[in-house]
């Protein structure tokens, strides 16, 4: 009777085992579709909605319209709200790298230069992104979203 218990008990803690890790496992192809694609984030124009100025945060607002667009063949281009903007990046598994940018030097109304120099601050600092529903962050290196972007609909 001891044996019959012992056996019963070795094939349930088997078959949990084995259910458990069953339910462990992920489909990696599932997992790719779900995270976003940088070849959705291409070609298109963004709309800054929030970007990072030390330990304040600013929310542009119309006429102020600050944009980027990250080109397929590696070119970013948008405006600072003041100024037009033109460079290159990297993009490498959700790892995005920016070389310096270039911009015309036009003088703007004050609001439009604080969101410049914000946005042009942040652009260093750049890191990374992520995507979520149609939303674009820039990430710094702590993993902090520094500048936010809705995309542009014609």
């Amino acid at each position: 009777m001891r044996t019959v218990k012992t056996m019963m008990l070795s094939t349930f803690a088997v078959a949990s085992a084995l259910l458990l890790a069953a339910c462990n496992t992920t489909n990696p192809t599932v997992q790719t579709e779900i995270a976003p694609k940088w070849s959705t984030i291409t070609g298109k124009e963004w709309l800054l909605t929030m970007v990072a100025d030390g330990n304040r945060t600013l929310n542009p607002m119309s006429p102020i319209l600050a944009s980027v667009n990250f080109a397929v063949d590696g070119k970013v281009t948008g405006s600072t709200g003041c100024n037009r903007y033109f460079g290159t990046y990297e993009e490498n598994d959700g790892k995005l790298k920016l070389s310096p940018l270039g911009s015309t030097r036009m003088m703007c109304v004050e609001d439009a230069m604080a969101i410049e120099d914000a946005f042009n601050d942040a652009m260093e600092k750049v890191t990374s992104w992520h995507s979520d529903k149609d939303a674009l962050a820039l990430v710094n290196a702590n993993g902090k979203a520094i500048m936010e972007f809705v995309p542009i609909i014609p």
